[in-house]
């Protein structure tokens, strides 16, 4: 299905685990135009390249990743030119550093920005401190004209939380898994749409 999204658009795709949520982000970084840079704040780098490469039809080497979770398993590791390694998910300076680094190295690049989850970042720090760091992160990209496509998953937050979100989006897709295990979404914002599969 054809979603409308417009070029340079930002992007909240929420839904709960196996509802498709993550491989939907993938696919939408994948056919955005340009690279990709991906804040993986659940999975190390290697993990998010694989699972990239399952869902898409790219190898996963393209990805730039910056990387919360190796360094919290303290596993000390050396910044490449392709992944950065951030202090740990609840430092949102940290990772925010990072990603500045690569909006510094690839400012005049066509990129496009994945937050894989927002949701661990809001179990290890307060609602107002991610939902800071996530409008300056969305402000910086759009900046530079890099569209981001974020995720939450709303099961483990209450209502409000996932609804202060949905402001700084211009769009907002909800997925779902069926009883029969297909995997649907709609657009929830610009304007609702029906469930489709996907």
């Amino acid at each position: 299905m054809e979603l409308p999204i417009r070029d340079g658009e930002t992007v909240l795709i929420t839904g709960p685990t196996l509802s498709g949520r993550r491989r939907l982000l993938h696919q939408l970084l994948h056919t955005a135009p340009g690279e990709s840079a991906v804040i993986s704040t659940r999975e190390p780098a290697g993990t998010v390249r694989s699972r990239y490469q399952r869902r898409t039809d790219g190898d996963g080497s393209e990805l730039i990743v910056v990387d919360c979770i190796t360094n919290a398993l303290e596993r000390a590791a050396t910044d490449t030119e392709m992944t950065k390694y951030a202090q740990s998910p609840d430092n949102l300076t940290s990772i925010g550093m990072k990603f500045a680094d690569i909006l510094q190295q690839h400012r005049s690049d066509q990129f496009s920005v994945g937050v894989v989850n927002l949701s661990p970042l809001l179990v290890y720090t307060s609602r107002r401190d991610v939902f800071q760091f996530t409008n300056i992160l969305t402000q910086k990209s759009t900046g530079a004209d890099w569209p981001v496509y974020a995720a939450i998953e709303p099961r483990v937050h209450d209502t409000s939380t996932v609804h202060q979100f949905i402001p700084m989006f211009d769009t907002v897709i909800e997925t779902r898994r069926t009883n029969s295990g297909d995997q649907e979404l709609r657009v929830k914002k610009p304007s609702l749409t029906d469930w489709e599969t996907f």
